[in-house]
């Protein structure tokens, strides 16, 4: 009973041995372990690692809600701040407009005054 134990014992591990000396390997398959977390599809711009530069840099929240580079907590959503660079932009854009415009002023008038200075301009 024990020689039936040992020589399974050792049949198992030569075949284990030559299975895994004898597998190729595909090209296809990651070279390095896979990230311990996931992210998901939403850009965050995170106040603990976006930079100090004119244009922060933007991470991924991971699928806890946090930051995938650091994990922090303190973010916005990059959405949120491209919408209101967009906003502000208009804005300038629209002032530069009424600046460029020279200052043209329309007159005000009221709605009987219009009909009598036309009876004037026929007389």
């Amino acid at each position: 009973m024990v020689t039936i134990n040992v020589a399974t014992v050792i049949a198992l591990s030569v075949a284990c041995v030559v299975l895994i000396k004898s597998r190729v390997a595909d090209s296809a398959q990651l070279d390095q372990p896979r990230p311990a977390l996931l992210t998901i599809g939403v850009q965050i711009i995170c106040g603990d690692c976006s930079g100090e530069g004119q244009h922060p840099i933007k991470t991924y929240m991971n699928r806890y809600g946090s930051c995938g580079q650091c994990g922090g907590k303190s973010y916005l959503l990059a959405s949120a701040v491209a919408i209101n660079s967009l906003l502000a932009r208009a804005t300038r854009l629209r002032d530069a407009q009424i600046a460029a415009s020279h200052g043209r002023v329309l007159p005000f008038e009221a709605p009987g005054f219009r009909a009598s200075r036309s009876e004037k301009i026929a007389v």
